[in-house]
């Protein structure tokens, strides 16, 4: 780097400081760039002297328009790298339009070669974090998406195709030409390169900050996600076992409650529920308690009992409604009742319902499973089922009208 003079105004001090040093703790240290130039000013101080070194940006540097330099007690004595500088400059300027003067906690030191003395700016690393909050702080990142907002949504996504690296020439063109609308960012000079090398650094790195944190925050919802799914998963199970024990009970308190002579309306009314439900929950329970296979004969002698009931009623001018009411039964209930009964008054007017119960008689007789049974019989399940009940009923009170037909 050749040497560089200042023109007037092309940096002014700041009324207050930041010393960094009193902000982190460097991650090592390195020696200036350029100090060659600037023998005659470091020669002035002692050698291990611990000095504080001023960070000014020469924008107008004909070498290298995003230089940063060293200033200690108003007299430049070495720079920061050049790749160093492309990162540190906007930084530094933010600060200083903030009202800062950037300074950190630098040591002169000498070396001998070749018979003559060499004086030297060792200065301190800082860590990527540390920069990346002084730009943060300083405003850079609003700054950005200042400049971001002068660009269509295409461009931005040319932005991003890259991770903002190397963006498409058209869009940089877009961003160099507004460039005096943002001061913040430096661009590099010609002798940088194309347009890829002269973007100012801070431009690239917060497309790829934005990305990153779109990243996390498409995990930390997916995350919610799943987490709302197991929760949602865990509270439909604990419902279901709060059911499944609410029925439990409900079927133990039906069961008990019918053993005791109670009918079925009572049960419903005591229990909160309707008649059909509760008659659902008895099948339940004498199934889950084994008391279906023991009493079969016994509960087909009951719905044999309450058919010939509700075919009583029926017969004295009671309609299904007032029927179910005194029996405490739906109206499906009762209608089935009332079919059953007419055709165990008689079960030769019902010659298909007959033939469908000889049949199944005929089907239990081979050896056949209940489920195997009913879906040869084919037709509805509750067809079928039916056909099995009037089956029963052929075997139970008139054997001989059984017919075993091929």
């Amino acid at each position: 780097m050749g040497s560089h003079t200042r023109k007037p105004g092309e940096y002014i001090r700041p009324a207050s400081q930041i010393l960094l040093n009193h902000y982190g703790h460097p991650a090592g240290a390195y020696y200036a760039s350029g100090a060659f130039y600037f023998q005659e000013s470091l020669s002035r101080f002692s050698v291990a002297q611990k000095v504080e070194a001023e960070l000014v940006p020469e924008p107008c540097n004909r070498w290298d328009a995003r230089a940063v330099a060293f200033d200690v007690k108003g007299q430049r004595v070495a720079y920061l790298p050049m790749t160093a500088a492309k990162l540190w400059h906007d930084v530094v300027r933010a600060w200083n339009v903030a009202g800062f003067a950037v300074y950190v906690t630098a040591e002169v030191n000498r070396w001998e070669t070749d018979g003559s003395t060499q004086f030297g700016l060792t200065v301190p690393k800082w860590d990527w974090e540390m920069l990346v909050a002084l730009a943060e702080a300083a405003g850079l990142r609003t700054a950005w998406s200042g400049a971001m907002e002068i660009l269509t949504d295409k461009q931005r996504l040319l932005m991003r195709q890259d991770g903002g690296y190397t963006p498409d020439e058209s869009v940089l063109r877009v961003l160099r030409r507004k460039h005096e609308q943002y001061p913040m960012f430096r661009w590099g000079g010609s002798a940088d390169g194309a347009l890829g090398e002269r973007m100012p650094f801070w431009y690239g790195y917060f497309v790829r900050e934005q990305m990153r944190e779109e990243r996390e925050q498409l995990r930390w919802a997916r995350s919610v996600k799943a987490s709302l799914r197991r929760a949602f998963k865990d509270e439909i199970g604990r419902r279901k076992k709060q059911e499944r024990l609410l029925r439990q009970d409900h079927e133990e308190q039906a069961l008990r409650l019918r053993g005791e002579g109670v009918v079925n309306r009572d049960i419903a009314a005591r229990l909160g529920l309707t008649p059909s439900q509760v008659e659902g929950l008895l099948s339940r329970a004498r199934k889950a308690a084994g008391v279906a296979s023991r009493h079969h004969e016994t509960l087909q002698t009951e719905r044999r009992l309450a058919a010939a009931q509700a075919l009583r009623h029926k017969r004295a001018g009671l309609a299904r409604a007032e029927i179910g009411r005194l029996m405490g039964r739906s109206l499906d209930s009762v209608k089935d009742l009332l079919q059953d009964a007419v055709f165990y008054d008689c079960p030769d007017d019902y010659p298909e319902r007959l033939a469908l119960a000889r049949q199944c008689a005929g089907l239990r007789g081979t050896g056949l499973t209940k489920d195997e049974v009913l879906k040869r019989l084919g037709g509805t399940r509750g067809k079928a089922l039916r056909a099995f009940r009037d089956a029963s009923f052929l075997e139970d009170v008139a054997p001989g009208s059984v017919t075993v037909g091929p």
